[in-house]
């Protein structure tokens, strides 16, 4: 009889970020987004969540206000983390952009264009009250995470 592995992608999201609590996550998110994911298998979900585990690490490491992936239709993605003023950081490639969205869309299970959920997210011994928001629009489609006033 085989285990079916039930961790969901919360889970594992918050694993991820447990897991690069003691690194420097601008440095692991350059190397994220060059596909440089640590999984032999090169799996794209894994690599999906670690850059998103990172971007979330990174932005309350850094007291954000919110961080952002936007992509448009023609393929550009930005990344963007709203801190005091908006810094642009090294974006992921459109298909993992497409993926971290997929994510985040399934952790929040918001199929609208137009969406907000509040995400409770676990980091150690302590938890962070996130704010998911998903804006889909012919132009493009942009992923939100917003962090609690500190």
């Amino acid at each position: 009889m085989t285990m079916r592995n039930e961790r969901n992608y919360h889970q594992r999201l918050q694993e991820f970020c447990d897991c690069f609590m003691e690194t420097d996550p601008k440095e692991e998110l350059q190397k994220a987004r060059q596909g440089v994911s640590g999984d032999p298998s090169g799996d794209l979900d894994e690599l999906a969540l670690k850059f998103l585990g990172l971007g979330i690490f990174y932005g309350a490491s850094e007291k954000a206000k919110k961080i952002s992936i936007q992509r448009s239709k023609n393929g550009k993605v930005s990344f963007t983390v709203d801190i005091k003023g908006k810094y642009q950081l090294p974006p992921p490639s459109p298909e993992l952009a497409d993926r971290i969205i997929s994510i985040g869309r399934s952790i929040t299970h918001i199929d609208e264009d137009k969406g907000k959920e509040p995400v409770s997210f676990g980091l150690r011994n302590d938890r962070i009250n996130l704010t998911f928001q998903f804006d889909r629009k012919k132009t493009g489609e942009s992923f939100y995470i917003v962090f609690p006033k500190l």
